[in-house]
């Protein structure tokens, strides 16, 4: 028996340290996109009416300082440009990028991303025809003469799953739930809340996403929700539902959100 006990002990201290090194990868797209031709022409080169630019930033833990891994912009009139490499100093990040176009080596600088905290940022993305090699770094020599610039406010498009789903009846009409995996930021809130998010499939009503709070900053990225818990009390008036979401942090520690009306969240949902 202790043999049996110290065998599941280890199992489930390795699998709480494997859903602490876990790193987690975060892609954003640019919108509100703007994009124009600088210093430099050359013939058959046009810049402007950008189409899509995506950005990846890996996190390996909440200790660990995020890294820009890619950058990608697509034009509707020329070749794409991938860029990797980053480092920043600050809120810039450089990069270079050898034999772009007709060019032996672009320089490419992106300001304004504050990379803790990067959804709803608007960025500035420059690209610069290279002079010298030393540009990646706190001197920024041999920047060169601009050829492009890129503007847009990031927003995060990571990719989520559904972890949890419940079916209940509101107004006599079936409810479905559905947990999604990923922590995003509130689409009221003026100061970077962080939100849980829930799917919700309301016959009669529609589709619509409802918001929980999750009360945390920067660490919010690696917590994991992972279970819809919904109780009920029984009225003069019918079933009156209550709601709270079940999450684990980096280190498998578990803890619950405050417990919810239902119907408040599916008032803010659907009534606006």
């Amino acid at each position: 028996m202790f043999f049996r006990n110290t065998v599941k002990t280890v199992a489930v201290s390795v699998a709480l340290l494997a859903f602490g090194a876990q790193a987690k990868t975060f892609k954003y797209e640019l919108q509100d996109l703007n994009s124009s031709n600088m210093d430099i022409q050359y013939p058959g080169l046009d810049f402007s009416g950008v189409s899509s630019a995506t950005l990846t930033i890996d996190h390996a833990d909440q200790s660990a300082p995020p890294v820009v891994t890619s950058l990608e912009i697509n034009f509707p009139s020329t070749s794409n440009l991938f860029v990797k490499n980053f480092k920043s100093s600050d809120e810039t990040f450089r990069a270079s990028v050898d034999d772009a176009w007709v060019y032996r080596k672009l320089n490419v600088e992106m300001n304004g991303l504050n990379y803790f905290d990067p959804n709803g940022k608007f960025v500035d993305i420059m690209a610069f025809v290279s002079e010298a090699d030393s540009f990646i770094g706190k001197t920024q020599l041999g920047k060169g003469p601009m050829l492009f610039h890129v503007s847009g406010r990031l927003v995060d498009v990571t990719p989520s799953k559904v972890v949890d789903v419940e079916w209940l009846t509101v107004n006599d009409n079936r409810l479905k739930l559905s947990l999604r995996d990923n922590v995003t930021s509130a689409p009221d809130s003026d100061f970077g809340g962080k939100a849980f998010v829930i799917d919700s499939l309301w016959f009669g009503e529609g589709e619509e996403t409802l918001y929980l709070e999750a009360p945390f900053g920067d660490e919010a990225k690696f917590i994991q929700p992972y279970k819809l818990a919904v109780s009920k009390i029984s009225g003069p008036i019918g079933d009156e539902y209550f709601i709270k979401i079940l999450a684990k942090d980096e280190n498998g520690n578990e803890f619950e959100t405050v417990e919810l009306p239902l119907q408040d969240l599916l008032s803010n949902a659907y009534d606006n």
